[in-house]
C-alpha cells in the first residue's frame, strides 16, 4: 500500500521505558501485627516476585514498621519516603506497594500525594497484589478509587469500634496500657500472667514506691531529689517521666480519655494519690510557672549559689570551678563591676561559705534571756493568729458557700434538672475551688499542739545553727538556707557582707529580741514583753518548726 510510504512522515513516536528502577514501601498498622503476623515479610516477598517477573530492579526499601495509615503527616517512614522521592536526582520509575491501603488510608490527602508523585515528579505507584498502576489514565483512576475505598473502609471500621470503646471507658475501664506503677490484667493483654476474664488494674511494687514520690512532692521536695530517692530504691525514672506523672489524673483514679469527649469520670482502679493532693500539687506547678523540675546539678562546694543575688546590680550570683580545684561565686551580669568571690577559704581571705557560717552565729542568744525570748515568740504567734483571724473567717465563709452550692447542684442533678455534661463541668470547678480553699485555710491558721515545747525545740536548734549548716551535706544546707531566708540573700562583692530583707519568723524573732536585750543597761529579766516588738513578724511565711 502506498500509505506505508507515508508512515515515515508520522509525528508519532513509540516511547520505550528505559528506567527499570523501583522502590518498595511496606507497613502494618499496629505493633501487634508487626510482631505476630509476618505481614511485612509477605509484602516484601510479593514485591520482589513482582519486580523480577516484570523486569524491575528494586534499589531502595522504605517502611518495614508499624504506622497508622489514617494520618500521613505522623508516619516517619512514609514522610522519609516522600522526602527522598522529592530530593532524589535519580528518581525511580515507580513505588511498589502490596495494596493501596498500605500506602495511605487518609482519602483526599492521599489522592493529592499521588497526583503530586505522578504529575510533578514523574514517579508512579504500582499495586503489587492486582497489578494496578498509574501509568495510564484508567489505571490512575483505579488507583485513586482504591485509595478512597481504603478511607471508606477505615471510617466504617471506626463507626463500629468507637462506640464500643466509648462504652467500655464510660463504665470506668481504662483503654490502653496502664501507666507506670500499675499492673494491667484483662482478656487481651500480651503477657500470659496478666490474662484475666475482666479488666483489673492493680497497684504493683513500683506503685508503692510512687506513693512515696507523691508524698515527697506534696511536701515540696524538688524533682531531682525525688528521682535520686526512687533510684536508690531501685526505680529509675527520667526527669521527663516524673514531671509528666504529676499531670496524669490517672494516678488519683480519674479517667480523662479522649473517648469521654472532655468529661472526666472516676475509674475502677485504686488511686495512688488523693484527688485533693493531686489538685494541690498541680496548682503549685501552675504557680511556679514551670514544669516542676528543678535542676539536679549540684555544686557541693557552692551551696549558696541558689539563693544569692548581687547587692550591686541585683542579678543572680552563679559560680564556676577554676583549674578543677578552686570554687568561685560570681555575678552573672557581665556588665557588673563586681569581682569574683572565693567560695572556700584561701591563704589571704575567708571564703563566702565560712563568712556565711559566721553570720549564722548571730542567731545565738544568751542562756539567761532564752525564757524571755520564748515568751515573746508565743505572744507574737498569737498576735499573727489574731491578724489572720479575719482572713481565716472569710475563707471559712467562702468554703461554706461553695459547699452549699455543691449540695444544691447535687440535688438538681438527682432531680434531673441539670444536663449530665453541665453537671460534671460545674462540679469539677466547685471541687477545685474547694480544695484550693482548704489549702489556704490550712496555711491561714497556725495549729500547734504544744506551743511551748515546739518553741523551745526551735530556740535550742538556733543555738547551734552555724555548726549544723557547716556539718550538713549539700541538700540539707540548701534546705536550711531556704528555711531561714525564704526570699534569699544578697551579698556585697566589695565588702563581702550578707544582707536580707526577710527572715523566717523564728530566726527574725531571735535577731530582734537579741538586739533589744543586749542594748539595754537594765537586767534583761525585767524587760516588758510586748507582742508588737517583733517588727518582722507580720507578712512572713507560715512558721516552720524544725528542719
Amino acid at each position: 500500500m502506498r500509505n506505508n510510504y507515508f508512515n515515515q512522515f508520522s509525528t508519532y513516536k513509540e516511547t520505550k521505558e528505559e528506567n527499570n528502577k523501583v522502590w518498595v514501601y511496606t507497613r502494618v498498622s499496629s505493633k501487634e501485627q508487626f510482631e505476630n503476623n509476618n505481614s511485612i515479610g509477605n509484602q516484601e516477598s510479593a514485591a520482589d516476585v513482582y519486580a523480577k517477573k516484570n523486569g524491575f530492579n528494586i534499589v531502595k526499601t522504605f517502611g518495614g514498621t508499624y504506622e497508622s495509615g489514617k494520618d500521613d503527616i505522623t508516619r516517619k517512614e512514609f514522610l522519609r519516603l516522600m522526602s527522598e522521592v522529592k530530593k532524589s536526582k535519580d528518581k525511580p520509575h515507580a513505588i511498589l506497594i502490596y495494596k493501596m491501603s498500605r500506602y495511605s488510608r487518609s482519602g483526599g490527602s492521599a489522592v493529592g500525594l499521588v497526583t503530586e508523585l505522578t504529575d510533578a515528579l514523574g514517579v508512579h505507584l504500582i499495586e503489587v497484589s492486582t497489578g494496578k498502576d498509574t501509568t495510564t489514565p484508567r489505571g490512575m483512576h483505579e488507583v485513586l478509587e482504591s485509595l478512597l475505598d481504603a478511607r471508606k473502609e477505615n471510617i466504617e471500621r471506626l463507626e463500629i469500634t468507637i462506640p464500643g470503646m466509648k462504652r467500655f471507658v464510660e463504665q470506668g475501664n481504662w483503654f490502653g496500657v496502664a501507666p507506670k506503677g500499675y499492673s494491667h490484667y484483662g482478656p487481651r493483654v500480651k503477657n500470659p500472667k496478666f490474662i484475666a476474664a475482666e479488666q483489673r488494674i492493680e497497684i504493683n511494687e513500683e506503685g508503692e514506691l510512687l506513693k512515696q514520690a507523691w508524698n515527697w512532692k506534696l511536701k515540696g521536695d524538688p524533682d531531682y531529689l525525688i528521682i535520686d530517692r526512687l533510684n536508690n530504691l531501685g526505680l529509675k525514672m527520667s526527669k521527663q517521666a516524673v514531671s509528666g506523672m504529676w499531670r496524669k489524673p490517672f494516678y488519683c483514679g480519674i479517667n480523662t480519655s479522649s473517648f469521654l469527649e472532655g468529661k472526666a469520670i472516676k475509674g475502677h482502679w485504686k488511686p495512688i494519690v488523693s484527688e485533693k493532693n493531686f489538685m494541690i500539687i498541680n496548682e503549685r506547678l501552675k504557680d511556679n510557672g514551670n514544669n516542676g523540675y528543678q535542676q539536679s546539678k549540684k555544686h557541693e562546694d557552692r551551696p549558696l549559689q541558689g539563693i544569692l543575688t548581687c547587692d550591686s546590680c541585683g542579678s543572680k550570683i552563679t559560680g564556676y570551678k577554676a583549674k578543677k580545684r578552686y570554687d568561685y561565686y560570681k555575678c552573672q551580669n557581665k556588665k557588673c563591676d563586681s569581682k569574683d568571690m572565693n567560695a572556700l577559704d584561701s591563704r589571704n581571705q575567708k571564703g563566702l561559705n565560712s563568712l556565711f557560717a559566721e553570720s549564722l552565729k548571730e542567731f545565738k542568744v544568751r542562756d539567761e534571756v532564752k525564757p524571755l525570748l520564748m515568751k515573746q515568740m508565743a505572744l507574737t504567734i498569737k498576735r499573727i493568729e489574731g491578724d489572720n483571724a479575719s482572713n481565716h473567717s472569710r475563707l471559712i465563709m467562702n468554703k461554706d458557700a461553695l459547699t452549699t452550692k455543691l449540695k444544691k447542684l447535687e440535688r438538681n442533678n438527682a432531680l434531673g434538672d441539670v444536663p449530665s455534661d453541665i453537671y460534671h463541668e460545674i462540679k469539677g470547678e466547685i471541687m477545685q475551688d474547694l480544695y484550693r480553699l482548704e489549702e489556704q485555710i490550712e496555711y491561714s491558721q497556725i495549729e500547734i499542739s504544744n506551743l511551748n515545747k515546739k518553741i523551745e525545740e526551735c530556740v535550742e536548734l538556733t543555738q547551734n545553727v552555724s555548726n549544723i549548716w557547716s556539718s550538713s551535706d549539700y541538700d540539707n544546707k540548701v534546705k536550711l538556707q531556704k528555711l531561714m531566708f525564704p526570699n534569699g540573700l544578697s551579698i556585697s562583692p566589695k565588702n563581702r557582707q550578707y544582707r536580707t530583707n526577710k527572715v523566717n519568723l523564728v530566726f527574725s524573732s531571735i535577731l530582734d529580741f537579741k538586739g533589744d536585750t543586749e542594748g539595754q543597761k537594765k537586767d534583761a529579766s525585767k524587760k516588758n514583753l510586748d507582742a508588737s516588738c517583733l517588727v518582722a513578724g507580720i507578712g512572713l511565711e507560715p512558721m516552720t518548726f524544725g528542719l
